[in-house]
Formats: structure tokens, C-alpha cells, sequence
């Protein structure tokens, strides 16, 4: 019977804690279509789970989540479910209460989950005060305590890269661990979440061409690239480009001193093509630590378009502490 087979199969995967689907072919002498069928079916029950992609893809048992208790109240989980996400060890995007929860477990902590629910919840709101009733956080001041001149007109984050004590926001998260692991789906799912902010930014700026800080670190797939061609903003373009003065590219993350950072982005930021000028632009980039990349690279654009220019400065994520240095992205 199939239902046999299907029972054997999960009995096969449990006992030998992984299979591949070619094992299976070979331990039931049963056709490919059916063993997939079978390992769909066992999928969709939650009985097994899929490690990996294609070539390479593992089937290994399912553990069974412990039960969540706590008392904790609907609209503080509803605030929870919205904004947080944990990327456990292995790489799952585990988002809202199931993730806070996840979290809290691999800190040991699993007696205090109700206490620091409402912790997180009101961390949360007290940060929210900094945003703006247009849904991004003005850094504007924070770059004018930085810098002697000031070549950034406007600064603005998405959200903070982090909370104290509960670590980095849903944003940070999907920032770093997109760059890491070149992922195009996550990149996606951060442009859709920006999207809407930065088309009220080129609106009510009036934006005519558009920036991105370009990459430092060789990936086979850019970060910033990807994200250029996930947002569409339908806007020209001012191509920048990285150009290492030395032998050693120097990534900005490996700088700990704001005079260095300032030193990186000023000499090896260029504008490929000068032609176009434009009035108002806007100047992309995943993280603000310093602003020192933001403030040097308006510098060079408000050189070469003289006149009355206005730049505005946009990171997905920004420090809350002034302009500490983010060294992860």
C-alpha cells in the first residue's frame, strides 16, 4: 500500500536522522514521482523537513516544537508578530511570538518569556517615538554633530540596526543575513519593505536621478545591486563605482576610526559618469554607521553638479547611538 511505503519511508528517515531522495530510490526500488510524492506528502504533515537546494537536498526528521505558555497579552504578542524576526543558527526566518520565543529559549530564559515580551514591546514603542509621522527616522542631527561640514542636506534611516538587549531589529536582520548570504529572496523582501518609504522620500524631496553606494567586498551576487533592481524607482541613475587606491581593497566595516572611514569612502568613491546633472538626488546604502560614506560621496556629487543641490541621504538601518560604527554589514 502507499500509506506502508509512506510509513517506511518517514521510519527510514527518522531511523538514519537524513536521506536524499536517490537513497530512497534505491532502499524501495520505487520511481522517482513517487518517492517526491511521498516526501511532499510527509512535508506538508510537518513529519520532515528540507535542508539545502538543489543539488544537494537533505530529508531529515521533523523535531516536534514544545508547546508555547505564557501569559502574555494579545495586543503585546500583535506588536511582537509584526516586528520581530529571529534567524536561528542553522538560517530559519522565524518571524513574530514563535520567533521572540525561539530566542528567548537559546538564551535560557524560558521562565522570564512573559516579562520580556512586554520588555521588548515597550523597548519597542519608546524607539518608535523617533520616527516620523512619514514612517522613517530623521539622522539629520546625528550627521551635524559628526562632521565639520555637513555635504548630506538630509539623513534618514527605515529603522534602527538594533535594540539595546534585544539585539537587531526584523530589518537589521534581513540586512545582515541578506548580505552574508547573497540572498536574492531576502533582498526582495527587504525592497519590499522600503519601497513605500523611499517613494515618499522622492516625493516630497522632489528627487530627479537616484545613488547607490556601491559595494566594496567581490560577491558573485551584489547586495546593492540586487537591490537597485528589486526597488525599480523608474528614476536616472548616477552610477558610482569603488576604486581601490592601493593593492588591498580596505572594506568601510574594517575601519574603527571615524578619520579612516572618512579617508576610505573620499578616495575611492567615484562618479563613473559626470555628464547628467540633476538637482535633487538621492543617495542610497544598506547601513549608516559613521555617515562618513554619505557625507564624502554628497561631497562629490555637489562638486561636480554645481549649484544649488540638495542630497538626502537614505540607509535601511542606522545606529541609534549617534553614529557608532556597524562593523556586521
Amino acid at each position: 500500500m502507499i500509506t506502508d511505503t509512506r510509513i517506511k519511508i518517514l521510519g527510514y528517515i527518522r531511523a538514519h536522522k537524513q536521506a536524499r531522495a536517490h537513497d530512497l530510490l534505491k532502499v524501495f526500488g520505487i520511481s522517482q514521482v513517487a518517492v517526491h510524492k511521498h516526501l511532499k506528502n510527509l512535508l506538508n504533515k510537518g513529519e520532515i523537513k528540507k535542508v539545502g537546494k538543489p543539488p544537494l537536498v537533505f530529508y531529515v526528521p521533523k523535531e516536534k516544537k514544545e508547546e508555547i505558555v505564557a501569559d502574555v497579552p494579545a495586543e503585546i504578542k500583535k506588536i511582537i508578530d509584526k516586528n520581530y524576526l529571529y534567524i536561528s543558527p542553522v538560517g530559519e526566518l522565524l518571524y513574530g511570538f514563535e520567533g521572540f520565543a525561539t530566542w528567548v529559549k537559546s538564551i535560557k530564559e524560558q521562565k522570564r518569556l512573559s516579562k520580556l515580551a512586554v520588555e521588548y514591546a515597550n523597548t519597542l514603542n519608546r524607539f518608535k517615538k523617533h520616527f516620523k509621522t512619514n514612517n522613517w527616522i530623521d539622522a539629520t542631527n546625528k550627521l551635524q554633530n559628526t562632521f565639520k561640514e555637513i555635504f548630506a542636506d538630509k539623513l534618514f534611516y527605515a529603522d534602527f540596526y538594533s535594540l539595546p538587549k534585544f539585539g537587531k531589529t526584523k530589518l537589521g536582520q534581513l540586512v545582515l543575513y541578506a548580505k552574508q548570504s547573497q540572498n536574492r529572496e531576502l533582498i526582495n523582501q527587504l525592497a519590499t519593505s522600503i519601497k513605500p518609504i523611499i517613494e515618499k522620500i522622492i516625493q516630497e524631496f522632489s528627487i530627479d536621478a537616484v545613488a547607490f553606494i556601491p559595494p566594496t567586498v567581490p560577491r558573485t551576487l551584489q547586495f546593492m545591486n540586487e537591490l537597485e533592481i528589486a526597488l525599480n524607482l523608474k528614476l536616472p541613475s548616477i552610477e558610482l563605482v569603488k576604486a581601490a587606491a592601493g593593492e588591498v581593497v580596505v572594506a568601510q566595516k574594517t575601519l574603527a576610526r571615524l578619520e579612516e572611514r572618512i579617508i576610505n569612502a573620499r578616495d575611492t568613491i567615484f562618479m563613473k559618469d559626470n555628464k547628467n546633472l540633476y538637482s535633487n538626488v538621492l543617495l542610497i546604502d544598506d547601513a549608516a554607521g559613521s555617515g562618513s560614506t554619505f557625507n564624502e560621496t554628497a561631497k562629490k556629487l555637489k562638486t561636480v553638479m554645481i549649484g544649488n543641490n540638495q542630497i538626502v541621504a537614505f540607509a535601511i538601518v542606522g545606529s541609534f547611538k549617534g553614529f557608532d560604527v556597524i562593523r556586521e554589514v
